[in-house]
């Protein structure tokens, strides 16, 4: 932006240049057009290359927030309240469902960030004059580390829905126990 009122500038001293001078203008009206296009092009990538920057961040953040999450969900089990009577039990069992049901809400929200990040830039490396071997090799490694974080967040979360799942079946079994003494009780 701050180079880019020079460049206007640049583009109307072709174009008096090209008045003054009729047997060059020819020559003057092919580097202004060719200069125009070239800020053109110059401008629709850095606005792509913002955009990929938005996404990436957003991806980023979704990451955190998930990882943030596993973290939460691993202490919850670690340090898994006390239970000694019927509410307090069935208290616990909703926190558990609560936790599964955020860890795939953000594990999904993930998900979708990734997949739109990872196909925008399978486009942006091939379009234009700049799709180089560099540009296109270092594309394939971003999408790589994006493919390995995801993968990592999502193997925790799989061991975790493992652990979520057993723990529930015992709650379950035990909640079982003190309806079946509850009405033992009430017999």
């Amino acid at each position: 932006q701050a180079l880019e009122d020079q460049v206007w500038d640049l583009l109307h001293e072709a174009d008096k240049a090209a008045e003054e001078n009729k047997e060059k203008s020819q020559v003057y009206d092919a580097m202004a057009e060719t200069l125009g296009d070239a800020w053109d092009a110059l401008i629709i990538m850095l606005e792509k290359r913002q955009a990929l920057l938005g996404l990436t961040s957003v991806f980023f953040e979704n990451a955190l927030e998930f990882a943030v999450k596993i973290d939460q969900v691993e202490d919850f089990l670690k340090n898994a309240p006390e239970f000694d009577n019927i509410d307090s039990l069935r208290e616990l069992l909703l926190q558990q469902e609560h936790h599964t049901k955020e860890l795939l809400e953000k594990s999904l929200a993930l998900l979708n960030k990734s997949q739109e990040l990872t196909e925008f830039i399978e486009e942006f490396k091939h379009e234009g004059p700049n799709a180089n071997p560099e540009l296109i090799q270092g594309a394939h490694s971003s999408c790589l580390k994006i493919d390995n974080l995801l993968e990592m967040l999502q193997d925790r979360r799989r061991q975790l829905d493992r652990f979520l799942k057993h723990q529930r079946q015992g709650l379950e079994q035990v909640l079982q126990i003190f309806l079946w003494h509850q009405q033992e009780n009430q017999v």
